[in-house]
């Protein structure tokens, strides 16, 4: 896996979304900075391999990785847009909008010179920010790979939580086996009994 696109020419920010075809709950976005390996310590060494896109890594060792990139890495931070808002603006705002507040949490202040950004979805012209859109990025570039486990990891761990308080809600859809996504038991939940608050309209409708 590569750790730059730039060649150390600039100060790279990997990007990546958890949650995009989700029925219920909100969006997350992860980013991560990391160092030019130049600089890397043992512990950078140790982990680098370890990471990859976040889908095809366990829940148990995601949860692990997740904890040694905070500790790695130069900065990390994560975006969130809750259902509500996917409702009201659309994905393609509410995506852009978890790029951003990402962004706007990386833990290192620092400003980059470069968005590596997972997918096909960059941002808009207005936002001045320099980008570069990688098709099936989190498994080529260890930035955006970090980026998607940061991402999964903070949604999946947002889950785990309100289900554990909100036991009733979560047993209706079957929420911590699927994490919102939109399994046949989650759809049978939805004709069962309705949609809840953090369903997103747009996503379920016919299922209801």
């Amino acid at each position: 896996m590569k750790t730059t696109y730039s060649l150390g020419e600039a100060v790279e920010m990997g990007i990546d979304e958890a949650g995009r075809g989700c029925f219920w709950g909100p969006l997350y976005a992860g980013a991560v900075i990391w160092p030019s390996e130049d600089i890397w310590t043992d512990k950078h060494r140790e982990i680098a391999p370890k990471i990859n896109d976040s889908k095809k890594i366990s829940e148990k060792k995601r949860d692990a990785i997740a904890e040694a990139i905070k500790v790695a890495a130069t900065g990390w931070g994560v975006g969130r847009v809750d259902s509500y808002e996917i409702d009201e603006k659309g994905m393609t705002w509410a995506n852009q909008e978890a790029f951003r507040r990402a962004m706007s949490n990386c833990s290192s202040g620092l400003k980059p010179d470069l968005l590596l950004i997972d997918g096909i979805l960059g941002l808009p012209k207005e936002d001045n920010v320099k980008f570069q859109c990688i098709a099936g990025g989190d498994g080529l570039y260890l930035p955006i790979a970090a980026a998607s486990i940061i991402a999964k990891v903070s949604r999946d761990t947002f889950v785990k939580e309100w289900s554990a308080t909100n036991t009733e809600i979560e047993s209706r859809y079957g929420l911590l086996k699927n994490k919102g996504y939109g399994t046949a038991n989650h759809r049978e939940g939805l004709k069962a009994h309705g949609a809840h608050e953090q369903h997103r309209k747009q996503f379920i409708r016919n299922w209801i």
